[in-house]
């Protein structure tokens, strides 16, 4: 299960290459030029404000671009769904299509393949029957038609009222702003002032923290769309893949806010957000050493763009910073750039929504009906019992909950004691894989690695069990000082 041979595929890949070692001294920097020097501040001052800038908003503190999602959230929700049951229904068709196509049970004309971009929604077998459970479903949340198990208000009002409305307004509206980061050099800035961090820490190339930064900042679902666009230009190999969306898609500062406000605990949100931020880090620094992580192989599904071992001063590395946005943002056009994000981004969720429908549906299901999640928790009571979390029979379903939705899994522990409370904000967004949306989604964008179930569930597991002790310490530190 855990051999590098499970994670290889047939289509063609490239083998990972040694990186150049040279000194910063040594590169020759792109000149500094008026015009893409201003459209690079400007794009990275307006996009990191987005979605990093903190403000205090409706008794809480999130950011912009999570303001601008709840105001189009609250006013234009029935525009949103239905645009949401268009591409869901949209993406089961042209999945049909393609695989009826590419099986040569029906073949179009090379034109008519190219103008419906057939490629693009060519997936595997399980996908496209994902796709089409999740059309028939997603058409009777729509229609408020089939059976009571569907339509009941904690199925149907998680799946369709709040994970699908999001992703629906997340993506497209995130992409605009990460491909103008993108296409205007913040991504090669990012990437070279991080290199003496990322690497040595995580085993990753320095532009992988603005992945991590997207996730923090907006939505996992952001985050997994920069992943993408790199991994397409040879930017990562499937090892890092695994490793950024499964270590750093993180819960955004908006959930972390959400989850604060509901368990009374917002007069302490910066320290949430501090305690946060280190177990997450610490986390990745043990997860990425053991299996599954440290076992999937290091292939690029192109040619690969590996960036080169540096060593300078801090000024050697803020000048070559900007030499390399400067040379990434060169004849680039900010409209453009954002224009081209809307269109992948519409793109991408088309083709995961209906997966995210139906794996999300059948697991809130299983979840409301049955005794499933409250037995596999058993075995973990004990263990967060010995690091003396109370409540610990809870909180110990909260965080085997969290693997179907982690919004239902955390506010499990709404009514609990502000140390269990603490904990399990900690232990279920650092937990980063859910079923009801990142893990489909995961699944069904990074099919060429290829992502599985059986990856997610192992992912899941070992990121809990090391999380644990990490959340546990850091609730201990806090209730010491006496903040909670």
């Amino acid at each position: 299960m855990l051999r590098q041979d499970s994670w290889r595929s047939d289509a063609e890949t490239w083998e990972s290459v040694d990186p150049d070692e040279r000194r910063i001294d040594e590169s020759s920097l792109t000149e500094t030029k008026a015009l893409p020097f201003f459209r690079f501040v400007t794009v990275f001052v307006v996009g990191l404000a987005f979605f990093v800038l903190p403000v205090p908003w409706e008794n809480t503190v999130t950011v912009p671009f999570d303001i601008f999602v709840g105001i189009i959230e609250a006013n234009f929700t029935q525009y949103v769904l239905g645009m949401a049951w268009l591409m869901v229904l949209g993406s089961a068709a042209l999945t049909t299509i393609t695989e009826f196509h590419f099986r040569e049970l029906y073949s179009l004309e090379e034109r008519t393949a190219e103008r419906l971009s057939l490629e693009l929604w060519e997936t595997n077998t399980a996908f496209w029957a994902l796709r089409i459970v999740g059309a028939a479903i997603a058409t009777g949340y729509f229609f408020d038609i089939g059976p009571p198990l569907i339509l009941d208000p904690d199925v149907a009002g998680v799946v369709w009222g709040t994970l699908i409305l999001s992703i629906v307004i997340i993506i497209p509206l995130g992409s605009v702003f990460v491909n103008m980061l993108i296409e205007c050099g913040a991504l090669e800035f990012v990437g070279t002032l991080a290199r003496p961090i990322m690497q040595p820490l995580f085993g990753l190339p320095g532009r992988s923290a603005l992945d991590g930064a997207a996730s923090w900042a907006g939505s996992f679902a952001i985050g997994f769309y920069v992943t993408r666009k790199v991994f397409e230009r040879g930017g990562y190999n499937k090892r890092e893949v695994f490793i950024i969306c499964s270590c750093f898609g993180t819960g955004s500062i908006g959930t972390i806010g959400v989850f604060a406000a509901a368990f009374d605990l917002i007069h302490i949100f910066p320290v949430i957000l501090l305690a946060y931020l280190v177990a997450i880090v610490a986390a990745a620094v043990v997860t990425i050493r053991i299996p599954p992580l440290s076992r999937i192989p290091e292939e690029y599904i192109t040619e690969p763009n590996v960036e080169p071992n540096l060593t300078g001063s801090v000024g050697g590395y803020v000048r070559l910073a900007i030499s390399e946005a400067m040379e990434e943002s060169r004849g680039t056009s900010s409209v453009r750039a954002g224009w081209k994000g809307l269109i992948d981004g519409i793109v991408l969720t088309a083709t995961i929504t209906g997966t995210v429908v139906a794996v999300g549906t059948l697991v809130l299901v299983s979840y409301h009906n049955t005794q499933l999640f409250q037995i596999i928790s058993a075995p973990l009571e004990p263990v967060i019992a010995a690091f003396g979390i109370p409540d610990a029979d809870v909180v110990a379903s909260a965080l085997i909950i969290g693997f179907a939705d982690m919004y239902v899994g955390a506010l499990t522990a709404v009514g609990l004691a502000p140390m269990a409370k603490f904990f399990v904000i900690l232990v279920v967004s650092g937990q980063i894989l859910f079923l009801a949306a990142s893990g489909p989604m995961m699944m069904d964008m990074f099919t060429d690695i290829p992502v599985r179930f059986r990856d997610v569930v192992a992912i899941f597991v070992t990121r809990t069990l090391v999380l644990i002790p990490i959340s546990a310490v850091l609730t201990h530190a806090v209730n010491l000082v006496g903040l909670l």
